[in-house]
């Protein structure tokens, strides 16, 4: 069985196709064979297959030149606008617009490209309006696509309903052609059953639509592509960006990892200083209970004193203690006697210890209690609240 898929896209195979330059195809070729009309239609299929063949070989070769021509050129410079240029036809205003375009380009690498691609649009044309009359004389039939129309469907339609095949010999007849998912309103989709060879073909063509399915599809890829690049573009852009936001972050995390080093270190010397001025104010407590439960004294022999203006040398009383230094002291919450040697003083032996000045009262306060032998003296605090923190001399007499 010979089976005849989607091989010609008719009038729409031309229709946005841009060409310019020299390429393996030109415009003669294009034009070459337009006034002759195959004798079959089996012909005109393998002819129109054969044109659309050089046409898309034309069609990718001059797309990259083009996309080639923009890349080079300066910022500011004109560029090559193909679809405003090449989709549809002209209309009057619109051809009068491109020839003045043309009359006064300056840049002569820009002007040739538009005369090139005007010239390759004419010859286009001229094998649309060829492929035109060559439906004109088709056995095929048609129906104008409407909207959300599919071809596999309108094929079944017909198959069913005009050739009269059941629904298993539709669906293996449809299941052998590649058929088109892009349709728009317009376009015409072309059926030919031959029941006596069992052949069925179909195709579509652009009809009153604007493109062909080809066109529409060659426009969905080439969006596609944009797109794509211009995610790639973005991706880049969002890269970069990332990579700039990670520098700076590493920047900062580095200055507040310093900043947190500085603020350790003067944390450490902070604690030192709380701990040595702990240290100190422990000393000091220390200290100063020391001082408030100690009595601070000096012992020295009463001819000494009186030597010294210490005594008064008649009552024997304390007069002046600038020359008397308190340089012994005892804890009274530890101690409360105190010893005195007579050798520590420069006396042979203790006869009598008086304690000054006179506000401490014998008996009451503290009682003496020498050694039998005189060689000491032990005074016994009896009331260690009246001698705290106070400074007591000591006379000694031998």
């Amino acid at each position: 069985m010979v089976v005849v898929g989607t091989i010609l896209a008719t009038s729409a195979l031309v229709t946005g196709l841009i060409v310019f330059g020299s390429v393996a195809c030109s415009s003669s070729d294009l034009r070459s064979g337009l006034g002759t009309l195959p004798s079959t239609p089996d012909e005109l299929l393998a002819e129109l297959k054969e044109d659309r063949d050089r046409i898309d070989k034309i069609t990718g070769s001059m797309a990259e030149r083009v996309r080639a021509f923009n890349a080079s050129r300066d910022p500011g410079e004109d560029t090559l606008n193909l679809t405003e240029v090449f989709q549809g036809d002209l209309t009057g205003q619109e051809r009068d617009v491109l020839n003045e375009m043309l009359a006064s380009e300056q840049d002569l690498s820009y002007k040739s490209v538009l005369q090139e691609l005007v010239r390759e649009r004419d010859a286009l044309k001229a094998l649309q309006d060829r492929i035109l009359r060559l439906e004109q004389t088709f056995p095929d039939q048609f129906v104008v696509a409407g909207k959300g129309d599919s071809q596999y469907d309108l094929a079944e339609s017909y198959l069913t309903e005009q050739a009269g095949l059941d629904a298993s010999k539709v669906k293996a007849t449809l299941g052998q052609i590649d058929m088109t998912d892009e349709l728009l309103p317009g376009n015409r989709v072309w059926f030919f059953y031959d029941k006596d060879r069992d052949a069925f073909r179909t195709y579509v063509t652009q009809g009153e639509a604007t493109q062909t399915p080809i066109a529409l599809r060659r426009a969905q890829k080439r969006g596609l592509i944009t797109e794509r690049d211009d995610a790639q573009h973005r991706a880049e852009g969002l890269a970069s960006d990332l990579e700039v936001a990670r520098v700076e972050k590493e920047r900062e995390v580095a200055m507040l990892s310093e900043e947190i080093q500085g603020l350790q270190d003067r944390r450490s010397m902070l604690e030192m200083e709380v701990n040595g001025l702990e240290g100190r104010v422990s000393d000091l407590s220390a200290e100063l209970a020391r001082q408030e439960n100690s009595v601070f004294f000096h012992a020295a022999a009463e001819k000494d004193l009186r030597q010294r203006g210490a005594l008064s040398p008649v009552l024997k009383r304390f007069r002046d203690g600038s020359t008397v230094h308190y340089n012994n002291s005892i804890d009274l919450t530890r101690s409360t006697s105190i010893t005195l040697a007579a050798s520590a003083v420069g006396l042979q032996k203790i006869d009598k210890v008086e304690v000054l000045p006179a506000i401490f009262q014998a008996e009451r306060d503290y009682v003496v209690v020498p050694s039998p032998d005189g060689s000491e003296a032990t005074v016994k605090i009896l009331d260690p609240d009246i001698f705290r923190g106070k400074e007591v001399l000591f006379s000694i007499q031998g």
